[in-house]
């Protein structure tokens, strides 16, 4: 095997794994935090989703729950009925579509509902759902550092290749 073919083997290899590695950070994670007698995103507008979205709940204010009020059939979210307070956080995958109805024990009187709706595609621009970046941040700093390892790469085996010599090739 050649030099030449070696360090394309071992560009592509590399490449490969980058891809991967980018591909594989990429899941789709929603932020819904419980401040004073709201869920935000929830309360004033559906929190719009695609299948398979990860929804973390963040407790930024104290004496919050989550008690589901209605989802479709299929589903099985139980919420969180412990009453927590700030820093707690709890997550949920909605993998069922449906519409999902919840409030909170302690602030029901005060509105504290809020409503997911979990449809093929999520919401889209025109709903005016909430705006998310095309990558979440683990996975471009990921893609960053295999981007910069790949470059890396290719010039050590140009600079190899073309200063290191001839070996009767």
């Amino acid at each position: 095997m050649s030099r030449r073919t070696f360090v394309a083997a071992g560009v592509t290899t590399a490449g490969a794994t980058a891809g991967t590695a980018v591909a594989n950070a990429t899941q789709e994670t929603q932020t819904v935090e419980l401040v004073d007698y709201a869920y935000e995103p929830g309360t004033d507008e559906p929190l719009v989703i695609a299948p398979g979205t990860t929804v973390r709940f963040v407790w930024i204010t104290d004496n919050h729950n989550i008690a589901v009020d209605s989802q479709p059939d299929e589903a099985e979210w139980e919420g969180h009925q412990p009453i927590e307070n700030a820093d707690f956080e709890y997550e949920h995958t909605f993998e069922v579509e449906g519409v999902y109805e919840f409030h909170c024990d302690p602030h029901q009187s005060l509105g504290m509902a809020g409503t997911i709706e979990v449809r093929e595609g999520g919401a889209s621009e025109e709903e005016g759902g909430p705006v998310e970046d095309l990558l979440p941040d683990e996975a471009l700093t990921v893609g960053i550092w295999a981007l910069g390892a790949l470059l890396v790469i290719v010039f050590f085996a140009y600079f190899f290749t073309k200063y290191s010599g001839d070996y009767g090739e």
